[in-house]
């Protein structure tokens, strides 16, 4: 039964992250793939920040008699809670308006129509997702993330032993694994939350967050290889690993599926934390509120995918930077103190 538990977490956890940015590459190209063999090293240790920041996040929400998430944002963070919130609100936002844009663009690259009738037609699909609440993030991401596993490994693999050689360095290769945890590791706090009864002890906290960033290194460092070897194809690519893969009509498909797969668990997964969230401020129809997020979602993601994670991540990662640590502190506090 615990084992159960500890799978479900840690493929809530992996598919929330895995979104758009990631799949596709984007993300991986932008924080790591510019810094060759020293972004590799980086996403290592972005990886175990990963796994630690989700250790932290379940044992706080595990240990707190919070019933809203706007009350376990007061029980960490004190009177400087309700800007925290409002803070992880707008980053949630900005990051499902991102799964719109990634699924939109995707949807298009697959079948080569609009962009806009693309994005529709992801939205009308996440809309249906919605419908079911916490559960569709339960199930999706239990039913998907496997298959998010699998296919990111096997089209890393595919992918390396058809690159060509490249070399890039920056300094910004330093901060690059902070701020990547920070803003990704912000958004899974309230999906967590949501689940929280299901988080049922320490056994589980550990190796569903050990897990879970497990998951992310393998996807991850397979993923990383053939990007950091082709980056001068694909530096300025929206769609890296699919525009690697661009002539190989049968992969192509198959790995898109994968792609769509890892957009729609983080575009639930957001999108059902913030109708909750919005639900418990507000007491909002529920049908109106996600019509509504959809709606701006959608005006936002009118900033272009690209845009998205090159410019707006990074801001709003380094600004999390503090709450991350706050957290992990806790945590570590909290654990010698239990012993």
């Amino acid at each position: 039964m615990v084992y159960k538990y500890i799978l479900k977490i840690a493929f809530i956890y992996t598919g929330t992250i895995l979104g758009a940015g990631f799949a596709t590459g984007r993300e991986l190209v932008s924080f790591f793939a510019k810094f060759n063999n020293m972004g590799i090293i980086g996403f290592v240790l972005a990886c175990f920040l990963l796994a630690l920041t989700c250790i932290s996040i379940l044992d706080i929400i595990h240990k707190t008699n919070a019933s809203t998430y706007k009350q376990f944002m007061y029980n960490i963070f004190g009177k400087f809670g309700i800007y925290i919130e409002w803070f992880n609100i707008c980053l949630l936002f900005i990051l499902f308006s991102a799964m719109l844009a990634g699924g939109g663009a995707t949807i298009s690259n697959i079948f080569n129509i609009n962009e806009m009738v693309s994005i529709a037609i992801f939205c009308i699909i996440t809309f249906i997702a919605l419908i079911f609440g916490k559960n569709a993030i339960i199930n999706i991401n239990t039913i998907l993330c496997p298959i998010l596993i699998i296919g990111g490994i096997l089209i890393g693999i595919y992918l390396y032993f058809k690159a060509t050689p490249v070399f890039n360095s920056n300094i910004e290769v330093i901060a690059s694994p902070f701020i990547y945890t920070s803003y990704n590791a912000i958004t899974t706090i309230s999906v967590l939350f949501a689940i929280k009864d299901i988080i049922i002890n320490k056994k589980v906290i550990i190796y569903s967050g050990l897990l879970g960033g497990i998951f992310i290194f393998l996807i991850g460092l397979f993923m990383l290889l053939p990007l950091v070897r082709d980056y001068n194809i694909i530096y300025n690519s929206s769609l890296p690993i699919l525009d690697l893969i661009k002539n190989e009509n049968s992969i192509k498909n198959v790995y898109s599926f994968t792609v769509l797969s890892a957009i729609f668990t983080t575009a639930v997964s957001n999108g059902v934390a913030l109708e909750n969230t919005f639900k418990q401020k507000y007491n909002v129809n529920s049908i109106s509120l996600k019509i509504i997020i959809i709606l701006l979602g959608v005006l936002f993601s009118l900033m272009g995918f690209s845009n998205i994670v090159n410019i707006v991540y990074p801001i709003f990662g380094i600004i999390g930077m503090f709450e991350i640590l706050v957290i992990i502190i806790s945590f570590l506090v909290n654990s010698s103190i239990d012993k």
